[in-house]
């Protein structure tokens, strides 16, 4: 007996602490919860208490109005048989205790009624620093919809805006503004492409759009500490028969005290009671994979949590798994036994995946690793994911707009219209600059060789700033020999003509170009010559203004369109 004993306490000593499966009532200091337009607001199945719309008319500052209720609809909570309508801008504020992330969850069912028709209603909601629902409609559904939210608070006052698009109307069934625990957001995670540590994460808003128990049946919020709501991976496998569900009793789980951040807060112990691991263990084909495949907004980011616990091993060490976010390597080899130093023991991992890998959607799978594949036991699983939304560079959850009327690329824009006005008004500048000096030309101007004189600027009596090129024509390289041909009768040749033409030729081919400075007040002249007969011009001038901007003006030769 004192043997045995003595076995017991050294295994106790030797082994890895562990806090007992429980489930940890987390008590939000900020709750709030609104039934919108009910008189009286009942209790909920999981113990919740909403408050009805009298108790919470401190909150809202709105100039309608309008109550709708429906207590006979088919709906999965009372909370959305009854609804406030609003025709006006509407806002809902809060006095927040203690500042970090908020769940922000808003109820929505589109109540018959003689006020609006609530299937065409179209709005926004903000709050003071993001957009959550950009033009938001519940296109002609049904069902009750469910909006969630975690948003980092940092100011004591949180407001949420109903904005009705023009002619139409915003409501609103409930709301709930509830504390998040502490550490259910990091402010790392791990980056996909490129491959690093992303930080910053708690300055973000985001929008969990997924949340799965693989593996496991539908967990509401009567039994997530938090109130969330987890449901079967199954509709999301892309090949069912690639995977197969396991669990085990929800008191085999163990949270390592070594690892605080890991609790049942994260995630419940049912989520890693079960997982979906891989049809048929043992296979060691490199592409055999258990995948999952998301619909999601591509022109946004995305934390992707995924939820692992080996409730499949039989001892340590013996499964070594990958695990791929859209085709990258997100986790070679993962071994969880090394990570937690025991079987039956939670981890979770966030990724980070940019919009530009999310044009395809979004696929995770698992598939056996390089290590096992010479053991017989190969095998890959996953207990749970959750895919959050990230906002955008605009503090946007929904569209390309911000709260403030900022738009994703609207600086960019903003630069290429000064660009382009300047451009614009330089040109004006010049044109106008040209017009008046024409007004201006002398009397005589026809009889000289150049337009020189009447383009001048007023202060041009010091002529020592202008070059200029002789304008005398270029002579003419002589004629190569021609190699002998036949004699062919041909008419008289008029040489006197002849020389003429060539004269005329060499003179039109001579331009005359003037190039005036806005700014300086000087002008600079160059001639070019020999062009060959490919400008009809006897003179040409280039007017540069400061946009830029090249006019040429040019006096055609005598009889140019005879």
């Amino acid at each position: 007996m004192a043997i045995l004993l003595v076995l017991v306490l050294l295994f106790a000593f030797s082994s890895p602490s562990y806090a007992l499966p429980s489930s940890p009532s987390f008590v939000p200091k900020d709750n709030f919860l609104i039934d919108c337009g009910a008189e009286n607001a009942p209790a909920l199945p999981d113990g919740r208490q909403f408050k009805s719309d009298p108790q919470a008319s401190s909150f809202l500052q709105a100039n309608d109005d309008f109550k709708v209720s429906s207590p006979d609809v088919n709906v999965p909570s009372p909370i959305y048989s009854n609804s406030r309508i609003f025709i006006q801008e509407a806002k809902y504020s809060f006095h927040l205790v203690e500042p970090g992330f908020h769940w922000i969850r808003l109820h929505f069912y589109p109540i018959k009624n003689n006020v609006f028709d609530l299937q065409k209603a179209t709005f926004s909601v903000n709050t003071d620093t993001f957009v959550l629902l950009h033009s938001f409609n519940v296109n002609n559904t049904d069902k009750a919809i469910l909006k969630e939210y975690l948003i980092n608070v940092t100011q004591p006052q949180f407001t949420l805006s109903f904005i009705p698009l023009k002619n139409s109307a915003a409501f609103i069934n409930a709301i709930e503004v509830v504390s998040a625990p502490e550490n259910l957001i990091f402010d790392t995670g791990s980056g996909l492409f490129p491959v690093a540590e992303v930080n910053g994460l708690t300055t973000y808003a985001f929008q969990p759009v997924y949340r799965l128990n693989n593996g496991g049946p539908l967990i509401t919020s009567s039994n997530d500490t938090l109130g969330r709501t987890w449901e079967s991976d199954e509709p999301y496998l892309t090949n069912k028969n690639a995977a197969k569900s396991v669990s085990v009793a929800t008191n085999v789980i163990k949270f390592p005290e070594n690892m605080p951040t890991i609790s049942p807060l994260i995630a419940p112990q049912t989520v890693y009671a079960s997982a979906s691991e891989m049809g048929e263990t043992g296979i060691n084909l490199p592409n055999f994979n258990v995948s999952w495949k998301f619909d999601v907004d591509t022109s946004f980011s995305y934390l992707i949590r995924l939820h692992f616990c080996d409730i499949v091993s039989k001892g340590l060490n013996q499964l070594y798994f990958n695990v791929y976010i859209n085709s990258k390597v997100a986790i070679p080899n993962l071994d969880l036994s090394a990570i937690t130093g025991a079987l039956a023991a939670p981890y979770y991992k966030d990724f980070v995946v940019n919009a530009t890998l999310m044009t395809q959607g979004l696929t995770i799978q698992v598939g056996p690793g390089a290590t096992n594949a010479d053991s017989g036991n190969a095998n890959a699983i996953l207990n749970g994911i959750e895919v959050m939304k990230i906002s955008n560079t605009v503090n946007s959850l929904d569209g390309e707009f911000g709260v403030d009327g900022r738009r994703i690329g609207g600086s960019n824009r903003g630069t290429v219209a000064a660009v382009g006005f300047a451009m614009m008004f330089g040109a004006f500048v010049g044109l106008g600059a040209m017009v008046i000096k024409w007004h201006k030309r002398p009397q005589d101007w026809q009889k000289r060789n150049s337009f020189s004189s009447w383009l001048l600027p007023l202060h041009a009596g010091d002529t020592s700033f202008m070059s200029t090129v002789p304008t005398s024509p270029a002579p003419t390289a002589p004629a190569p020999t021609a190699p002998p041909t036949t004699t062919v009768d041909t008419p008289p040749v008029d040489h006197q003509e002849v020389n003429n033409n060539n004269n005329n030729t060499n003179n039109n081919n001579n331009a005359e170009v003037q190039a005036i400075d806005d700014h300086s007040g000087t002008a600079m002249f160059a001639q070019f010559s020999n062009l060959n007969g490919r400008c009809p011009v006897s003179r040409a001038w280039v007017i540069l203004s400061s946009g830029l901007t090249l006019i040429l003006v040019y006096d055609p030769p005598p009889n140019i369109f005879s």
